[in-house]
């Protein structure tokens, strides 16, 4: 054997024939171009039993057989989710050429015509192997980059949580600091430009902890915590809205009053934040609209809820919509802010099987839309 034979690699076929010597034609033909480990079937039947505990990396499957043709075979094979991605092609006479379109509806991606020509059938083998070794490496390297991601995710996690208590620790020494400094020497006190200093110190602290609490929440935000639950979305938002007193004695915001709303499966933890950050959001960026007017909505459709928040503020240029939802996206630099507060909104609907965009249609504010599954995943 020589060195280039003994580093071909093994594909799986199975033929699937009610013909015996079709089968053995086919291995003939192909065993002197492809190293191949093959399985028959004599029928559709046969050859779902056989993928129960065997998975081939090509098929091909002859359209009229009996007990169960090869069209029907092939729409139960897709069907199941460890074979949904292997190459199906149809062995097929001319004259089957009616059955074609429900075979490529089934699943099929490829036909061989009988009698069959050994040049035509080595060809269209190795391009079904080809593409399924590509849809292979393709899976392959989305799990390692959703590894990747949660290791990343992982590490975010544990350095902000890790970073909090050191500050948190300064914090407090600095508390006791400037306790025993106005006790006992008040007179550095009455300094302005050390007060000044003296005051800045503890805004530098919150600052620096608001910044790991909102790292720590991006972090967090793709895993759905504890039990799904089914609440009533408009307590929800009503309950955010209370921490947004505070904004509407300043002047800054005027709420419209809830419709009614269906309720939703989700983590009311996490949605909680989703609220907060929404509202946050158009409060901050609501420029010279004092109050920014806001007001939500809901309505189901086609198997999903869907709510949303409205604001009157000067809204989002349709070219930036899609990067408000980017991890450090800022387009207002004159606001404070660090870029999480959306694309945590974006982690934490995603991670309960939804999505959330901003309607392109509203052209007076801003709106943002929340899709949520009426049927609940679970993270």
């Amino acid at each position: 054997m020589s060195i280039k034979d003994q580093h071909r690699v093994v594909r799986k076929i199975l033929i699937v024939d009610d013909i015996e010597d079709n089968c053995l034609l086919i291995e003939d033909h192909l065993r002197h171009q492809l190293k191949c480990e093959f399985r028959e079937a004599s029928s559709g039947k046969a050859a779902l039993k056989i993928l129960e505990n065997w998975r081939p990396d090509c098929i091909l499957m002859d359209i009229m057989m009996p007990e169960m043709d090869g069209i029907e075979a092939t729409r139960r094979l897709k069907a199941m989710p460890e074979c949904h991605d292997i190459p199906v092609l149809m062995v097929t006479a001319k004259q089957e050429m009616d059955s074609f379109e429900a075979a490529f509806d089934a699943g099929a991606v490829d036909y061989i015509y009988k009698p069959l020509e050994r040049t035509t059938l080595v060809a269209r083998v190795k391009s079904a192997l080809r593409s399924k070794e590509d849809l292979d490496r393709i899976k392959e390297l989305n799990q390692q980059l959703l590894q990747k991601k949660q290791e990343l995710s992982s590490f975010s996690h544990t350095v902000s949580h890790d970073l909090k208590s050191p500050i948190v620790g300064a914090a407090s020494l600095y508390d006791l600091f400037l306790y025993r400094i106005k006790h006992e020497y008040p007179q550095l006190i009455e300094d302005e430009s050390l007060k000044d200093i003296l005051e800045r110190i503890p805004q530098t602290f919150h600052k620096m902890l608001d910044f790991i609490n909102t790292q720590l929440d991006y972090a967090e935000a793709g895993q759905v915590i504890g039990e799904l639950e089914a609440v009533s979305m408009a307590k929800l938002i009503n309950t955010v809205i209370e921490n947004f007193d505070y904004a509407e004695r300043e002047g800054m915001v005027s709420f419209v009053k809830l419709p009614e709303m269906p309720q939703v499966c989700c983590d009311p933890i996490r949605m909680l934040k989703v609220w907060q950050n929404l509202i946050a959001n158009s409060i901050k960026y609501r420029a010279s609209k004092n109050p920014v007017k806001i007001e939500f909505g809901a309505a189901e459709s086609e198997g999903a809820l869907k709510y949303w928040i409205r604001d009157n503020g000067p809204g989002i240029l349709v070219e930036h919509q899609d990067k408000v939802f980017e991890t450090n996206a800022r387009l207002n630099y004159d606001v404070e802010g660090y870029g999480f507060g959306l694309a945590t909104v974006k982690k934490i609907v995603e991670a309960h099987g939804g999505k959330i965009w901003i309607d392109p249609d509203v052209t007076d504010g801003a709106c943002f839309v929340c899709e949520l599954p009426l049927v609940p995943v679970n993270n």
